[in-house]
């Protein structure tokens, strides 16, 4: 593997937050293998955050949340792999369909994680990201590490399209958000409700963001997040863009980076601001160290992590008996003044 011109395929293909970190193989292998060409196997959702980076020659998208027709899905996936001749295949999220394609693909070099038909790979490292005793980013370069690939953990980068740009810039002036006034883009929503804060803590955010501080608010999220964000913005009285459905995930990525604030829970939106180095208010539920902000935490300096769990009761996800306490134990004047010294030092 000291050839640094190998053909090298990247695997992640789960859901927003978990590709955009992985972009950290990215770079990694690009700066060990500089002459390699990189190749990104992802969703077609996900699929946009990975558009426009520069170090990623070609783009193959493959479906691994369907449970269905796994061994079509991989000889089909491995008639693509074969065709590129890749030397080295490093499987981000182990996945049974994915370790199926490669073997079938005769990629010499085929690293993983131990599970999920884990023995069809040449090279394997026990997963134990579940433990949750390190960021993502630091358990991925665990993994390049079985390839010769050693250094200090890069940020996630997300690329912001010119295209992309130009259509929020318009939907700014149109909106009059193009004031000196910064900018605050909250998130209420998640298809995870034990990561969800509560409607009532956003209503009142909403509120005391409003009355205390000269600014513009947008609530942000999915078409079908916007019914939500209307009901919070209405309840609360305030002034604010429901720009929920607005955007693609380019348009997102132009939007968040105009931003001042990002506000949210454990989110592809919140790795999404991070990474385009926009401070974010991190609220974090549960009581699972997998699952937890030491392993799921935005990356970066000038991020507030807000993280109160019930240490003496078992935690359960995603149905919990305790109404999810840990996440309602979370005040509304915790996430104001986290808010609030975050703008100032901005």
């Amino acid at each position: 593997m000291k050839n640094k011109g190998e053909n090298i395929v990247i695997f992640r293909t789960d859901r927003v937050g978990e590709v955009l970190l992985s972009t950290v193989a990215v770079r990694m292998i690009k700066e060990h293998f500089p002459e390699s060409d990189i190749t990104f196997v992802t969703s077609e959702y996900s699929r946009p955050l990975i558009e426009g980076q520069k170090d990623i020659k070609k783009i193959l998208t493959a479906d691994t949340f369907s449970k269905s027709r796994l061994f079509f899905k991989a000889i089909r996936l491995a008639d693509s792999l074969r065709k590129e001749r890749f030397k080295i295949a490093v499987i981000l999220n182990p996945h049974k369909m994915l370790h199926l394609a490669c073997f079938l693909a005769g990629i010499p070099n085929r690293i993983g994680y131990d599970r999920k038909w884990g023995q069809l790979l040449s090279r394997s490292i026990r997963d134990v990201r579940a433990d949750g005793n390190k960021h993502e980013t630091e358990y991925t370069m665990d993994l390049l590490r079985e390839i010769g690939i050693v250094g200090l953990t890069p940020a996630p980068r997300l690329f912001v399209e010119r295209e992309a740009e130009i259509i929020v810039d318009d939907l700014i002036l149109q909106q009059g958000l193009e004031s000196d006034k910064p900018l605050i883009a909250i998130h209420p929503g998640s298809s995870n409700p034990a990561k969800q804060w509560p409607e009532d803590n956003y209503i009142g955010l909403l509120r005391k963001l409003s009355r205390e501080i000269d600014c513009h608010i947008t609530v942000v999220g999915h078409e079908e997040s916007r019914e939500v964000a209307g009901r919070i913005i209405e309840k609360s009285g305030v002034t604010a863009l429901n720009s929920s459905g607005m955007f693609d995930l380019k348009e997102l990525a132009a939007f968040l980076r105009r931003a001042d604030l990002f506000i949210g829970s454990d989110t592809g939106p919140m790795h999404m601001a991070a990474a385009l180095d926009v401070p974010v208010i991190a609220i974090f539920g549960r009581n699972i160290r997998g699952a937890g902000p030491l392993r799921w935490g935005p990356v970066g300096d000038a991020h507030v992590v807000l993280h109160k769990p019930c240490e003496s009761e078992k935690c359960y996800d995603p149905k919990c008996p305790y109404d999810y306490k840990c996440l309602s134990n979370i005040t509304v004047d915790a996430v104001y003044n986290a808010a609030a010294e975050s703008l100032a030092n901005r």
